[in-house]
């Protein structure tokens, strides 16, 4: 990598040889940490392979020893960190809220803006939980719009950080006599969710056009009526689109919840749509930009085996050749904005149940595009990929330049 991305892997790591891996514990660049996600893996000598032990208090508690450690060697520590994102087998769900408790050990007071819902499934079998982080040098400034933080929450819904806001994720309801309405239509969550990503930016004195990064999670039950999301996006970014991706999940912690959403915006400076004039008959239409500079950030739209210059998909239903289309769209991004992959600093696999077996081997795929010099990386199991039914995987990617 470039100088300016910094390879985290602490010295001592004792539960697993980092070498083996395509992606590195945590990846820095101008005082932005991205620390890969985790999960309790360890390798057992007795049982000569990687296992995940005991229930979802015991894995979450070595999850956080592991980011903890990860952040030690970037220099930094619990209160650096902005941003958590929870990524929960189903089978885990009704344990979920008493790690709340966790959290507080090693978070204590400082503010973060969250994220948590099912996935398919983890890649490790018999995992639980895994847990991804963000962290940055610097003041930071906790956002509350409507009042004061509630002593229930492990959260806040904004986290300010010299010029960049992360949002905790928003499932999108109504407050109806005291009580809240998740409602029927995906549409209209949609609305709710990004209204209250919009009452966090005011706050912060920011704005929808500040948004460089959107990720949208969608239950299976929103999945029908997930079109209906485009005119919500019409109307709330009033054309200045964010790189935006949107992940089936297995479902949300609401059970009634139809989508959450997240987001990143950066405040001041010059906003950088980057297109490429080949793929407008692809996107020209779209509600989301193939990729969004603001400020030091760069977030590129989830990218798949979709070729945008022809509108086909390729690889068949071979992993790793889709995964070898969704690196090169995100290659041929970077160089149409001036950039190298050098720069990529977090990359996020989303991979489709029926990929899994294979989903080893893009491992070359990464080492083709990284070299030996990894960014860090999260990948899990979505519901199913946005899209045609044969595509295999989808990655999102963040560059600091």
């Amino acid at each position: 990598m470039t100088k300016n991305v910094i390879e985290v892997d602490p010295a001592k790591f004792p539960w697993l040889d980092l070498n083996r891996y395509t992606f590195c514990m945590g990846a820095e660049s101008a005082g932005i940490l991205y620390l890969s996600g985790q999960t309790a893996s360890e390798f057992d000598p007795a049982q000569g392979r990687v296992v995940c032990k005991g229930g979802l208090l015991d894995q979450t508690k070595v999850v956080y020893e592991k980011l903890g450690v990860a952040l030690e060697a970037a220099g930094m520590g619990f209160d650096n960190v902005v941003q958590t994102v929870d990524y929960i087998d189903p089978t885990a769900l009704p344990q979920y809220r008493q790690t709340a408790e966790i959290r507080r050990t090693y978070l204590d007071d400082s503010p973060v803006a969250s994220t948590g819902f099912c996935v398919e499934r983890l890649l490790r079998p018999d995992a639980l939980i895994e847990v991804s982080a963000v962290a940055m040098n610097g003041g930071k400034r906790a956002i509350y719009p409507g009042g004061e933080r509630s002593s229930n929450l492990t959260y806040a819904p904004g986290v300010e950080v010299e010029d960049i806001i992360w949002t905790s994720g928003f499932i999108g309801h109504e407050m109806v006599d005291g009580t809240r309405r998740y409602p029927p239509e995906t549409g209209l969550a949609a609305g709710f969710s990004y209204g209250s990503i919009g009452q966090v930016l005011a706050a912060a004195r920011a704005g929808p056009g500040d948004v460089v990064k959107s990720l949208e999670y969608v239950s299976p039950q929103g999945l029908i009526q997930y079109p209906e999301t485009t005119q919500v996006r019409r109307d709330f970014f009033g054309g200045f689109y964010p790189a935006l991706t949107g992940i089936p999940v297995n479902r949300l912690i609401r059970p009634d919840g139809l989508v959450e959403i997240e987001a990143v915006a950066v405040k001041g400076g010059e906003r950088e749509e980057i297109r490429v004039p080949e793929w407008e008959q692809s996107y020209g239409q779209l509600t989301r930009s193939p990729a969004v500079k603001k400020g030091r950030l760069l977030h590129i739209s989830g990218q798949s085996s979709l070729d945008h210059a022809t509108g086909e998909t390729v690889g068949g239903y071979d992993i790793v050749a889709q995964t070898e289309q969704a690196y090169s769209n995100i290659a041929r991004i970077m160089a149409e904005g001036g950039y190298s992959m050098d720069s990529i600093i977090n990359t996020i696999e989303w991979v489709a149940p029926n990929g899994l077996m294979d989903y080893r081997n893009v491992g070359e795929v990464r080492r083709q595009y990284f070299g030996d010099s990894f960014p860090s990386a999260t990948g899990v199991s979505m519901y199913q990929i946005l899209g045609r039914p044969d595509q295999l995987i989808e990655v999102t990617a963040v560059a600091v330049v």
